[in-house]
């Protein structure tokens, strides 16, 4: 099994729509009485409609190791829309998205077409939907930290924040905290959209708590989208 980013395309009749940013939660062996694994899996909406929804994701543990090997046929439970998603966004923002993170941006892209986005990997085949994004015909540019594609290096050394403009940032913590300082030092809006374990999806199980400016709020219903400078970076990190 290869290591690159998964596709999983699931029939759901009667989904009622979601914003992008939203997420469900998607559990294995969802008719059984003793699921294996247990607990279901937050996955961002890579894209969707009324009836299908599709998710892109890398093989991480065991739980996303099943998913990614599913046969056409399989059966998910599906908890879903959650999450606050995106805000529509002002022209000439940036987005930038870096591993699993760039599952969140797609759509926000494809409703936004006057956007910059900036996508990062470890190689090119790790820059999870790049010829999607390439259809979009938006302003694209790449960074990959062995020089496969586009810059050679971290994906935030192509931002260069502009005062009152917005930039969005979804991937791993340290590329948003890297996206948040220099932000914060351009006087320019960051928003971002947090991953975190959680168990439920909707505020029960209390597993997806993070530190903000206001105290403790949670991944699932408080976020995931997130201004970042609510968010307690020196302590999630």
């Amino acid at each position: 099994m290869s290591a690159g980013p998964r596709r999983v395309v699931l029939r759901v009749p009667g989904w009622p729509g979601h914003r992008p940013g939203q997420f469900a939660m998607l559990a294995l062996d969802p008719e059984s009485a003793h699921r294996d694994p247990l607990l279901a899996r937050p996955m961002a909406v890579y894209r969707g409609d009324a009836s299908a929804l599709e998710f892109r994701f890398k093989v991480v543990g065991r739980g996303t190791r099943i998913l990614g090997s599913l046969t056409t046929g399989s059966r998910l439970g599906v908890v879903g829309p959650l999450g606050n998603g995106f805000p529509s966004l002002p022209p000439a923002s940036v987005l930038v998205g870096g591993g699993t993170g760039i599952a969140s941006l797609y759509e926000l892209a494809a409703h936004h077409s006057r956007v910059r986005v900036l996508l990062g990997g470890k190689t090119q085949e790790e820059v999870l939907g790049l010829e999607d994004f390439e259809a979009l015909g938006v302003d694209l540019q790449v960074a990959t930290e062995d020089g496969s594609r586009g810059h050679k290096g971290l994906v935030t050394d192509l931002l260069e924040p502009e005062p009152d403009r917005t930039v969005v940032a979804c991937g791993p913590t340290p590329m948003m905290w890297a996206a948040a300082e220099l932000c914060r030092k351009a006087g320019a809006r960051c928003l971002v959209s947090l991953e975190s374990p959680m168990a439920c999806g909707f505020g029960i199980c209390l597993g997806c708590a993070i530190p903000t400016g206001a105290g403790f709020r949670y991944v699932c219903t408080d976020g995931p989208v997130f201004d970042a400078e609510e968010i307690r970076w020196e302590e999630l990190a």
